[in-house]
């Protein structure tokens, strides 16, 4: 079979029990790959060693614990300004020493960071098998996201194992000859993790946010929830953001709008274009039990995070995903999945308020399923990993109801 270091199955030695590296380079990788860790302890089929790697490796076992797994393995980085290529040679190293140091069955990479590429190419080096969680995610355009499209097709050229959330995901890879056994469509862990992290919540620790969250379980308000990334959103564009959620605001007059943001310029930014509405809350990042219940109860989400666009229609909350040139915007493809828009102020106002006005209609409707998961992709997971090392037989797939 071609595109792969194992052709088959193969049974361990008597009596070892495989290793299996996850690697997690940052905390939305972390999330990804904790109900992996989870499902791996559990079962006991084999025995997962959780590595920590890159200049937000801190941040990644920061998330890991919320979950009750601690990191194994770490590697860390020090760019200290050092150009990218730098930075990817000295991380390569480090996976390097690491899996010689402690030499894995199989590792897992998800998504398509440059932490994810140099821990496939390591493995790759070593002849290790290299397994991709949430493979098959193309723009088909080298250019856009950059470099993140071409690190997804190099990590398919090495895996053995593709691990796709949705059947187009799927299909993706069986353009590029990624095809037959060894793509498994399994859904998205981030489903997963949602449901474990809202099992956790208690309540928030924040008291304004508490206030909003209890306002709008009594129907009082409605709640508009954004989430963006500062290394994804640079200031140009954070502006014409900030001013659509501001437009927003003062469109929907029973609106609360609620944005947790990390300490920096982004922050800045927020509390110069934002911070006199008295309708909007500004906080520190909120641990993942206190996000997604904040997601549960929303009328709509704006975020860059695919993690959060795929944990979302779980509760019935519509996404408007910020990516891609300004003044670009589309709908979605299929019920379900999230409304895209480029970094322009009025789309973002026009397209957030028309999901927030519709948040009543939603809710009086069936719900929908998740086309992004069904909360069962780590044990589907778990069982193909088996399944490539010769364990059990092939799982079945996840197919999302039309």
């Amino acid at each position: 079979m071609p595109h792969t270091l194992v052709p088959l199955p193969s049974p361990p030695r008597p009596g070892h029990v495989p290793e299996v590296c996850l690697v997690a380079g940052d905390a939305a990788a972390a999330v990804k790959v904790a109900p992996l860790a989870a499902a791996m302890r559990a079962r006991k089929r084999v025995r997962p060693v959780l590595l920590a790697c890159g200049d937000q490796a801190r941040a990644a076992a920061e998330v890991l614990s919320g979950f009750g797994l601690a990191i194994d393995v770490l590697v860390e980085l020090a760019r200290d300004g050092q150009p990218t290529t730098c930075a990817a040679a000295q991380l390569l190293t480090g996976l390097d020493h690491a899996f010689a140091d402690r030499p894995p069955d199989a590792v897992v990479v998800q998504g398509d960071s440059a932490t994810a590429f140099s821990a496939a190419m390591a493995a790759f080096w070593r002849q290790v098998p290299v397994v991709h969680l949430d493979a098959g995610v193309r723009s088909f355009d080298l250019t856009a996201p950059f470099p993140q499209e071409g690190h997804r097709r190099l990590i398919a050229q090495v895996s053995s194992l593709h691990l796709a959330a949705t059947p187009d995901a799927s299909a993706n890879l069986a353009q590029e000859s990624h095809g037959g056994p060894k793509v498994v469509t399994v859904g998205s862990t981030a489903v997963d993790a949602g449901f474990d992290a809202l099992d956790r919540y208690v309540r928030h620790n924040d008291e304004r946010v508490q206030a909003v969250e209890n306002a709008v379980v009594a129907g009082e308000v409605r709640l508009a929830l954004v989430v963006l990334d500062e290394a994804r959103v640079p200031d140009e564009r954070a502006a014409q953001v900030l001013h659509g959620i501001a437009d927003l605001v003062l469109a929907c007059p029973d609106l609360e709008v609620v944005l947790p943001v990390a300490r920096g310029a982004l922050r800045h930014l927020a509390y110069d274009m934002l911070g006199r509405l008295v309708r909007v809350t500004i906080t520190d990042p909120l641990p993942q039990p206190e996000l997604v219940c904040l997601l549960s109860v929303s009328a709509a989400v704006v975020t860059d995070s695919a993690t959060l666009a795929e944990q979302a229609p779980s509760f019935g909350v519509p996404a408007l995903v910020l990516g891609g040139e300004p003044g670009t915007w589309s709908e979605p493809p299929a019920l379900g999945h999230p409304w895209t828009a480029g970094p322009d102020r009025a789309a973002i106002a026009r397209i957030a308020e028309k999901l927030v006005l519709t948040h009543v209609e939603r809710r009086c409707a069936t719900p929908t399923d998740n086309p992004f998961g069904d909360g069962f992709a780590a044990v589907r997971c778990e069982q193909a990993v088996q399944w490539l090392l010769g364990l059990r037989d092939r799982p079945s797939e996840f197919a999302p109801r039309p």
